[in-house]
Order: structure tokens, then C-alpha cells, then sequence
């Protein structure tokens, strides 16, 4: 063999040699990424919510009265009204209600046709229904009786709603949401055993919160007289819930 064919066989040696070598270094790069992967994956955590309720009496009473009146003359109806509601509230004065806890929580007159009582079926003489609504705060929860019945006396016709409620709720609050987040913790520690681990640090946090006190509807239809109304005040409950993610250990 001559020397010129000698050094071109090594020459082509020497590329397929580096040209493999960098095929089998291109190969070998996927397999260094896979740790990172597993560096990068997230913490196990677990989320539960926790309820608490904390209970408290009530210590003041939402009432809401009205008078209606139905007249063929607008302005006598809107006179008449005014005057029962002026009746009304001082009435609620005289029982120890404040002035600036009685507000006007609605004023409206519209057109009230009906039917010609002969049922021919022909529309009646125009009446007007004029309405006037307060809301009132009673601080003597224990008056709400007799007071009711001093109002519908005086010319209420209209007994909306009456709803026992705390004023400051901040203690059965903070109370409520203790028994909550301890609730929580229970909750997550009971699951986490069951999967053999352990809760760790809380990471996030979430608050809720109700109170439960229905309003009492008393209808409407006012009397010549009227007895102290029987009201029981009961107990309201406040509840709270919170829902919390823990990191799973």
C-alpha cells in the first residue's frame, strides 16, 4: 500500500471516530435531566375546613312596623298615613325606644284599580294604597312585647319582620373560630395518620363565618287592642369555619 493511501484510511478513521463520539455524547444528555425533575416536584399537603359555633343570648331586636292606607283621595290617604305613623313612633318613644333608633325604611303610593265589586268584570274606582315602613332597634329586648302592642294600637297595620340579633358579635366570634381551627387540625391529623404520615406547618388560610337567627314574620292587620305579644328570645348561634392546607411530613 502507498503512503498517500495509508493517511487517507487514518484521516477517515479519525472522523468516523469523533462522529460517533458525539452521537453517543448527544445520547447521554436525557438521562442527566431526570434528578432535576425530581428536585422540582411539589410538597404533599392536605386542605380541610374545620367548623365552630359559639352560642350567646341576644341583647337587641330588629322590628320592622308599617301603616297602609287605601283611599279614593291620594292626599287623604297620605294625610291619614302620616298621622298613624307619627302615632307609631311616638308610642315606641313613650316605651323607651330613642328616636335615632327608629328610620324610615320605606315611603310609596301607587294606583290600586281592583275589580267593580257587581263582578261584571269592569275595572272599580281608581284607589290609592299609600305605605310607610320603619325599622326599629329595641335595646330592651325584654319590652318587645309590649311594645309591639303600644304600635299597632297607636295605627300599625304592618308587622314585617322581628329578628333577635348580638350587637357586638367579636367575642362569639373569636370563640367560633378557635373551635374552628381546632376542628381543622383534628380533621387533617385523622386523615394524615390514616395514610401513615404526619401534618406539618399550615399554609394557607381561608375564614368564613355565619350567624343563624331567623327573622320571626308576624304578618300584617292592625287591632282596636292588642296584648303584649308573647315573644321568646332564645339563644343565637354563631358560626365559623375555616378552611386551612397543611403540609404533609
Amino acid at each position: 500500500m502507498s503512503h498517500k493511501k495509508a493517511l487517507m484510511m487514518v484521516g477517515t478513521l479519525a472522523v468516523l471516530i469523533a462522529v460517533m463520539g458525539g452521537a453517543l455524547s448527544f445520547r447521554a444528555q436525557p438521562a442527566s435531566a431526570a434528578p432535576q425533575q425530581q428536585a422540582g416536584e411539589s410538597p404533599r399537603t392536605i386542605t380541610v375546613t374545620g367548623y365552630g359555633s359559639a352560642f350567646g343570648a341576644p341583647d337587641i331586636v330588629m322590628l320592622g312596623l308599617g301603616v297602609e292606607v287605601v283611599n279614593a283621595d291620594i292626599v287623604a290617604a297620605m294625610d291619614e298615613t302620616t298621622a298613624r305613623m307619627n302615632a307609631v313612633m311616638d308610642a315606641l318613644k313613650a316605651g323607651g325606644v330613642a328616636a335615632e333608633d327608629i328610620r324610615t325604611d320605606h315611603y310609596s303610593i301607587y294606583q290600586d284599580y281592583g275589580y267593580n265589586p257587581a263582578s261584571t268584570g269592569e275595572m272599580g274606582q281608581p284607589q290609592y294604597r299609600v305605605s310607610v315602613g320603619v325599622t326599629v332597634i329595641v335595646r330592651q329586648t325584654e319590652t318587645v312585647g309590649e311594645l309591639l302592642a303600644s304600635a299597632v294600637q297607636a295605627g300599625a297595620n304592618m308587622v314585617n319582620y322581628l329578628q333577635f340579633d348580638i350587637e357586638d358579635r367579636a367575642g362569639l366570634e373569636a370563640e367560633a373560630r378557635d373551635l374552628a381551627v381546632a376542628d381543622a387540625q383534628s380533621r387533617a391529623s385523622l386523615l394524615a395518620a390514616a395514610l401513615g404520615l404526619s401534618v406539618g406547618e399550615p399554609l394557607t388560610i381561608t375564614e368564613g363565618g355565619n350567624v343563624y337567627g331567623p327573622p320571626i314574620g308576624l304578618g300584617g292587620g292592625g287591632a282596636a287592642y292588642a296584648e303584649s305579644a308573647a315573644i321568646s328570645q332564645g339563644t343565637l348561634r354563631v358560626d365559623m369555619q375555616v378552611t386551612i392546607t397543611f403540609a404533609l411530613q
